[in-house]
């Protein structure tokens, strides 16, 4: 349910009636009918009025509108016309004892009835049935000028018809609309508007994405700071008054070049839950120690980043990757499994699945390699998820240790290795923990920020197959089709179990059995490795037993990405590889004979 509020208060409550009755700008008012109605004026619920057969009577309502303020003489000088238009999406409906008690209840929270020993407003709720875009509406019309005279205050009156409909999607099952007041996520200026329009990347954005990986990766708020700077990113402390001895908040800007001026956004400009008493909730906070080298690293200049703590330098490993995967998982599973009214875990959950795609996003798509792309704007989308209204509760986020070690592992495991894809595993991990975020959306009602996940992760994974198939080995075509996965991989085991005993120590216990020459391979492990390289043409048969074990290693961890493969996305590899058979074969197929025309039965030739 959405609420449109006139920008201007208007000064003829009779041009405002003429129009509420009359057909509109292009013939979309059909139906008019009063929903309800101060009691002042006598209406009676359901009252339609048509603008040609009823004209005297919209006519006269215009006049009773407005005929106390014109006897008491007030005339306020930025106007005194109220005019608010409350809608439904496409598809949904009131019925119109339910658009009354909308009405009633917004007229009642703006403050505009008789209630607390006020004198009320006039007022008055037209039901104009669907808008050119299909959306059911009504108007809400009121005098600001009370029964004695006084002219009713609406300060704050958007927030509060947000209020208001947030609170009758509740009460009717109505679709929730996504980005009310208080929920989280900054406005963004015209020149960035612009900005995004043309496609150019979001400086802000970006930042956002840097402090929020940055922060999933830290255990400290000393630690934090480094990672901030290091990641690319300006960061500077905004001290308490009276001194430089305690740290409020922050600011942060993206490190530009040389001559350029930095643009700084405060935290909470980037997104509520980076505000920097919401970072200390996941931090490994309390102890003196840490704050003091907290204070010591906000004390340094911007750009100067200090010295690595322990743990912060942790040495590359291809292998990471599966196991990142795998927490990925537990934390989708723990999900999985927590009631969806449980709001505080599953927002957790949503920040800690924000951090690692984040993370993700500023390990892949660097600058070098294009800038932003889908896994971005993934995190930015997942950034929503993670901001919680200001009557929400707060806490420490469940589960951290595995978003921060997740984290970790994307920042620091080698990319490159036995196969280029290894860190697909954790991205196609990921499209699952984000399918599960989508289907709480959805429980939520919050339909649009479902589809949207749902739309930015489907590209994604269309991404990951595209780069799967790009970085891919010649050897990953299969093109004999000789073996399925499971072969394949039973294959595999059994070469590694061959490896792995030729790599064993020597047994002195039992008599010397005849080892092949230093670098060079059993027959028996030549033979395995032939039938899996049967699988991959282009693959030659390993010399030594550390090509063995690199191609191993290179076949199982092509294994393990399809099999954290969504199915939706397997199922339409099969049916690519299915289509480019067919096209294959159509190609080399020769070409029919022409026969000329028919002259069997039926034809002209008999």
């Amino acid at each position: 349910m959405n609420n449109f509020i006139s920008a201007q208060r208007g000064s003829s409550p009779a041009g405002l009636v003429r129009y509420l009755f009359g057909p509109g700008s292009s013939g979309e008012h059909t139906d008019q009918r009063i929903i309800a109605a101060d009691v002042t004026l006598g209406l009676a619920e359901g009252t339609r009025l048509d603008h040609v057969a009823d004209a005297d009577a919209i006519y006269a309502l215009g006049r009773d509108m407005d005929s106390h303020r014109v006897l008491l003489g007030v005339t306020p000088p930025n106007g005194w016309v109220w005019h608010c238009a409350i809608s439904l999406p496409p598809g949904e409906e009131l019925a119109d004892a339910q658009w009354a008690e909308v009405a009633r209840t917004a007229v009642a929270r703006m403050g505009f009835d008789a209630a607390d020993d006020r004198a009320p407003c006039r007022w008055i709720a037209v039901h104009h049935g669907r808008s050119v875009g299909g959306n059911e509406h009504i108007h809400l019309m009121v005098n600001l000028v009370r029964e004695d005279g006084e002219v009713a205050a609406t300060w704050n009156d958007r927030r509060t018809m947000s209020r208001v409909c947030a609170d009758m999607e509740r009460r009717f099952d109505l679709t929730v609309v996504e980005g009310r007041a208080g929920h989280g996520m900054p406005g963004y200026s015209k020149a960035e508007h612009q900005k995004m329009r043309v496609g150019a990347p979001s400086e802000r954005q970006r930042l956002a994405r840097l402090v929020r990986a940055a922060a999933a990766r830290s255990a400290s708020e000393a630690e934090f700071v480094r990672r901030a700077k290091t990641s690319g990113a300006l960061v500077r402390a905004r001290f308490a008054s009276g001194g430089r001895d305690r740290v409020v908040g922050y600011s942060a800007a993206l490190r530009l070049a040389e001559g350029q001026e930095p643009v700084w956004f405060g935290g909470g400009k980037l997104a509520a839950d980076l505000t920097l008493p919401r970072l200390r909730q996941q931090w490994d906070t309390g102890v003196d120690v840490d704050e003091h080298q907290a204070l010591a690293e906000w004390r340094r200049s911007p750009e100067v980043v200090g010295p690595a703590g322990p743990g912060e330098r942790a040495a590359p490993d291809a292998g990471e990757w599966k196991r990142a995967a795998q927490m990925v998982d537990a934390v989708r599973e723990r999900l999985q499994h927590t009631p969806p009214g449980d709001v505080v875990a599953w927002r957790s959950g949503c920040r800690g699945a924000a951090a690692m795609v984040a993370a993700l996003a500023e390990r892949i798509e660097t600058p070098s390699a294009g800038g932003p792309g889908p896994i971005a704007a993934l995190a930015d989308r997942l950034a929503w998820s993670a901001q919680a209204p200001r009557s929400e509760e707060r806490g420490r986020p469940a589960g951290w240790g595995e978003v921060r070690a997740v984290a970790r592992i994307i920042g620091h495991a080698a990319r490159k290795g036995p196969a280029t894809v290894t860190w697909m595993v954790v991205g196609a991990a990921l499209l699952g923990l984000v399918a599960a975020i989508a289907a709480w959306h959805e429980q939520h009602r919050q339909m649009r920020q479902a589809a949207a996940l749902a739309e930015h992760a489907k590209t994604l994974a269309h991404d990951l197959h595209r780069r799967r198939v790009a970085a891919a080995p010649a050897w990953t075509e299969r093109r004999y089709g000789a073996f399925h996965d499971g072969h394949l991989a039973q294959l595999a085991a059994a070469a590694a179990g061959t490896v792995a005993r030729l790599s064993a120590p020597v047994d002195t216990s039992r008599p010397a059995a005849p080892r092949p020459a230093a670098g060079d391979v059993d027959p028996e492990a030549r033979r395995a490795m032939g039938a899996a390289a049967l699988a991959f043409p282009g693959r030659r048969t390993p010399a030594t037993i550390e090509e063995a074990r690199r191609h191993l290693s290179a076949i199982t961890q092509e294994i393990d990405l399809r099999a954290a493969m969504p199915a939706e996305r397997a199922a339409q590899e099969h049916t690519e590889r299915v289509q480019r058979a067919q096209a294959q074969a159509q190609r080399s197929a020769p070409p029919r004979p022409h026969r000329g025309p028919s002259r069997g039965r039926g034809g002209r030739g008999r």
